[in-house]
């Protein structure tokens, strides 16, 4: 009897391991390499190293934040929003804090040790979103406010 028990109680465990597993690794979203948010289809990132590695981030915003001033950037993936198709970054027209903010969140924040603190400065803000074509970039303004800007002209503001 004893032994069936421990084996039911196994059996449960495997189980609940596997449905875990599962949804960690299907159901909930990915992360983002650089501030560990979900990344949404609509403005994943890739940023490819010198090294070989490749990070995946959740926007343009956060990217290129982490990829100011670094010299192994390789080049970078931007995806267009309406489309969700990978293009060139350096290609890409983008719109610049438009009322569209896929990775903002409360200010109210908790650390990884359960620490509560306030948001003073979110790296992804303003939002900035890619097109694979200017006229795409002009339709969302139209819609949604901000501004349009080139990859260049982003580098050159320093990615503020």
């Amino acid at each position: 009897m004893l032994k069936r028990i421990a084996f039911a109680a196994l059996g449960l465990t495997l189980v609940a391991a596997f449905g875990v597993f599962l949804y960690r690794t299907i159901a909930s979203p990915p992360n983002c390499d650089v501030c560990y948010r979900p990344i949404h289809e609509e403005t994943f990132y890739r940023i490819h190293l010198a090294s070989g590695e490749s990070m995946d981030v959740c926007c343009p915003r956060c990217g290129l934040r982490f990829q100011e001033g670094r010299r192994d950037i390789v080049r970078a993936e931007a995806t267009d929003f309406y489309t969700k198709v990978r293009i060139d970054a350096a290609k890409g027209s983008y719109v610049e804090n438009s009322h569209v903010h896929l990775c903002s969140h409360s200010p109210v924040q908790e650390d990884r040790s359960g620490t509560q603190y306030e948001v003073a400065w979110d790296r992804c803000l303003p939002s900035l979103i890619a097109f694979e074509s200017p006229a795409e970039a002009r339709a969302f303004q139209a819609q949604n406010g901000g501004v349009i800007k080139s990859y260049d002209e982003l580098f050159r503001e320093g990615s503020p």
